[in-house]
């Protein structure tokens, strides 16, 4: 298979669809996934523990299956990896339409972790496979606006359709994931790409096993050290879906704030990838994450004193921010760590972060409802800048993987 072309913005056909299927995807995931703490509540007699528990419920079972997802596509393959989920994932959403039961919502959302943490990973893992060292970078960037896309658009779209918090936006949701799945399908077919053409390291002398990558990413310090940050970092992002409940009683047509505020998370992201991309690719990833939390604490800070619509979409503003220079950052610190036939290893032990996204509900919806949005918000500060701790602590134990490629990016 052949790599991208020279450009500096053309990249693999496949890669580009992962692009395009990214942005449709999260279209239908953004009418959902932030809006499900006001579907259990609306539809359940769930507590407010037990809220936190089922939407945390996805990102820990994602956490303790995702490292094992990226190993099985260094494995097996990444190509079957991303079809057996994404269909999967479809059958998941219209479940969650149709289910009646409350205890089943947990497992439901579950299985949404589970799919969520082998696609992603293995995607992450593919783009880098297919896309030159010096470009990978960018990649990461063009993958995260796509991604920032369907999140501008996706709430809007489903609050002017009546959808928000309700069960159509699951079947819409399954139904893009069943198109996404096809489409994927189809363009495999067409280029002919197999699993054993979809890395750039086709024979090892070293067979792959999943002890042998376990053995690996838990020896690497600098990986730990990053690792840990990232949890911080992701239960700080988490309390965007925790707050939810919180605008749509305390304002003025508090859902629809919280769609613009959702939107306005995307559209920042969206007019700030670019220069806020030029601007990190020449410097180290470090000082886009010392960044980036000084600014989710600030945006935090914001959310909590904001007392209508405009603070509230001005602090989003600033929290965004934070998010463009974070999330890409943590994407360039493993690729530069990676060894290259354990790279889908080490992204899928990125999905270990997502424990921070489990914590985040499960620690914060009982914290809002009891003190209020202040207290809630300066536990996110001060972990927000223990992030950056643990950031800095694992570049002292940076080492270039032995592989003999270029690192995606250079300190």
């Amino acid at each position: 298979m052949k790599k991208a072309e020279k450009s500096a913005f053309s990249f693999h056909p496949i890669v580009q669809c992962l692009f395009a299927g990214t942005a449709m995807s999260r279209i239908a995931t953004s009418m959902t996934v932030p809006f499900l703490t006001i579907f259990l509540a609306k539809h359940t007699d769930m507590s407010p523990a037990g809220i936190g528990f089922t939407v945390g419920a996805g990102a820990l079972a994602g956490m303790l299956f995702g490292f094992f997802g990226g190993a099985l596509s260094d494995k097996w393959g990444r190509l079957r990896i991303l079809n057996v989920s994404l269909w999967l994932w479809a059958a998941v959403f219209f479940l969650f339409a149709w289910n009646t039961y409350t205890p089943l919502f947990v497992l439901l959302n579950v299985l949404n972790g589970l799919c969520r943490s082998s696609f992603e990973p293995v995607s992450v893992a593919l783009i880098s496979d297919l896309t030159p060292s010096e470009r990978r970078v960018r990649a990461y960037s063009i993958r995260y606006t796509w991604n920032n896309v369907g999140f501008a658009i996706g709430p809007i779209v489903g609050a002017l359709m009546g959808l928000n918090g309700g069960d159509a936006a699951f079947v819409v949701t399954g139904a893009f994931y069943a198109l996404y799945a096809f489409a994927l399908f189809i363009l495999l077919k067409i280029y002919n790409v197999k699993d054993s053409e979809d890395s750039t390291h086709t024979v090892h002398k070293e067979p792959i096993t999943l002890g042998l990558a376990l053995q690996t990413v838990a020896r690497d310090r600098a990986l730990l050290w990053f690792l840990l940050g990232g949890i911080l970092m992701q239960f700080t992002y988490s309390q965007l879906s925790t707050m939810a409940p919180f605008v749509a009683d305390h304002f003025d047509k508090g859902v629809w704030l919280y769609s613009w505020l959702m939107t306005t998370n995307g559209l920042t992201v969206i007019c700030c990838q670019i220069p806020l991309t030029f601007w990190s690719e020449k410097r180290s990833p470090l000082v886009s994450v010392k960044a980036g939390n000084v600014l989710y604490a600030l945006g935090g800070l914001g959310f909590a004193l904001a007392d209508s619509w405009w603070a509230m979409i001005a602090a989003m503003v600033v929290f965004s921010i934070g998010e463009v220079l974070c999330f890409p950052a943590g994407n360039a610190l493993t690729d530069m760590i990676a060894p290259e036939k354990l790279r889908g290893a080490y992204f899928g032990a990125q999905t270990f972060r997502e424990l921070g996204r489990f914590a985040g509900p499960l620690v914060g919806m009982p914290l809002l409802s009891h003190w209020g949005m202040l207290p809630l918000f300066i536990v996110v500060g001060v972990l927000s800048l223990l992030s950056t701790t643990c950031y800095r602590s694992g570049e002292k134990h940076m080492e270039r993987p032995s592989h003999g490629t270029e690192p995606a990016l250079a300190q």
